[in-house]
């Protein structure tokens, strides 16, 4: 059946002030650019600790830049360095903040290295067979927390030998370092966000496959332990290579990277990284007894073009990352199972949105001026995010939205965005002014009840 989109039909749950946004999206002006992570570490499993260093190469971009601040949060630091020279530096409100002896120079490249130990209660989680890091990045790496400044990311990952280490880009090499220990070195040469920086590691069971000319693979724990065994692997993940070929049709390019990973891990978990993501083997049993149940599949593949290659400028603008991806889960699932697929997607997405009206948890989906990540109102983000994509899809029909969709990704590849860059593309695609309808369902408060 249809989905039927009534566009003079919504009922007003709550209604704005009538102010004319006319100002353009703020975006803060960044005074360092964060090039390049390489992080050499142990991980320890019985003190639920990882340790050893990071070093962070960087440039000035404008002058007079005395000092860097980076997140001590759950860590000790024992050493800093810039240029190999030890340099001033303090702990203050969880804060790791870095004094230069002299302001740094623009355009220059600097090399910071920390050496350091993080007990991270948040940003990793530990069981007895297996471990992996989960956001924020900043929990378990000294590191800096703008969610648009992208870098790439080398890791050199000292493990047991029993253990499978998963991380960003390609593995380049397993060598021995002594006794039963080896060191994992993965590159992700490519810049990308640095909450995707992340790794896991345990005693995986692995499948794997080729897909064109991309490398899949599926880690999963024993039998035993988890349940899962090579032939319910690829039962769950069956729709992965289709789920590539649609999203590389909607965005107009390729895999960002040349393979990709799931990483089957305890619980309930839904989490991307740059060319892996983290899924629980709860969600992973459920999709077992119910095929229809593979959003988290479809969800976490979908961010490695929107969210890891093009990525909101802000949290502002956070919906870009999460609106957008929830409602191309339920175009895809309209493309695999139907229109009653994506009616039921849709659905779910406006009963979240009518619960938090009830509760009075409204806000505009994004913003004109810059707001911090816990000021997200995360059902406007998400669900109504992706209500709003839904709206421009029977508004401008099928051909101008999927073009108009192409040319804002083709455009923002390896970028960061507002607002204002889909506005502005969906508009060059459709002809049209849609002024209107952003400063009244994206920029405003106001809720659509849309009939179905």
């Amino acid at each position: 059946m249809n989905i039927i989109y009534k566009a003079g039909i919504f009922l007003i749950f709550w209604l704005t002030s009538s102010t004319v946004f006319a100002e353009a999206d703020f975006v803060a002006r960044r005074n360092v650019d964060f090039i390049h992570y390489k992080a050499e570490l142990a991980a320890d499993f019985k003190a639920l600790s990882v340790s050893g260093k990071v070093q962070i190469e960087f440039v000035a971009k404008v002058e007079n830049v005395e000092q860097l601040t980076f997140s001590a949060k759950y860590k000790t630091i024992y050493s800093v360095k810039i240029n190999n020279v030890t340099t001033a530096n303090l702990i203050e409100d969880e804060r790791l903040i870095v004094t230069f002896k002299e302001p740094l120079q623009v355009n220059k490249t600097y090399l910071l290295t920390v050496e350091y130990q993080a007990l991270p209660e948040r940003g990793m989680k530990f069981y007895d067979d297996h471990l992996f890091t989960v956001y924020h990045t900043k929990n378990w790496l000294v590191s800096h927390d703008s969610i648009a400044d992208k870098a790439s990311f080398e890791l050199l990952l000292t493990h047991d030998a029993k253990l499978t280490s998963v991380g960003n880009g390609r593995l380049l090499s397993t060598g021995a370092k002594f006794g039963n220990k080896v060191i994992s070195h993965w590159l992700q040469d490519s810049p990308i966000p640095i909450y995707t920086f992340g790794f896991a590691l345990g005693e995986f069971e692995e499948v794997r496959a080729t897909h064109k000319n991309s490398q899949l693979s599926y880690l999963y724990r024993k039998n035993s332990k988890s349940g899962l065994d090579p032939q319910k692997i690829k039962d769950v993940f069956i729709n992965v290579p289709d789920m590539i070929d649609f999203f590389e049709n909607k965005a107009g390019f390729v895999l960002p990277n040349k393979s990709y990973q799931y990483v089957v891990v305890e619980g309930y978990m839904a989490q991307e990284a740059a060319g892996f993501s983290l899924v629980g083997e709860k969600y992973v049993h459920t999709v077992l007894a119910d095929k229809n149940e593979n959003w988290f599949i479809a969800h976490e593949l979908a961010h490695e073009w929107w969210g890891n290659s093009i990525t909101c400028a802000n949290f502002s603008h956070f919906w870009l990352n999460e609106g957008l991806v929830q409602f191309l889960v339920a175009a895809y699932k309209q493309h695999l199972f139907g229109n009653s697929a994506y009616k039921q997607e849709i659905g779910v997405a406006i009963a979240r949105v009518k619960r938090a009206v009830q509760k009075g948890k409204i806000s505009p989906v994004a913003f004109k001026h810059q707001i911090k990540e816990q000021s997200i109102n995360r059902t406007m983000a998400y669900s109504k995010g992706a209500l709003i994509f839904y709206m421009l899809r029977n508004k401008l029909g099928e051909e101008i939205f999927w073009r108009a969709l192409k040319h804002y990704s083709i455009k923002n590849k390896q970028s960061s965005v507002t607002t204002d860059d889909l506005k502005k593309a969906f508009e060059k695609v459709s002809k049209q002014d849609l002024t209107h309808f952003f400063n009244r369902w994206v920029y405003g408060k106001e809720i659509p009840k849309l009939s179905l």
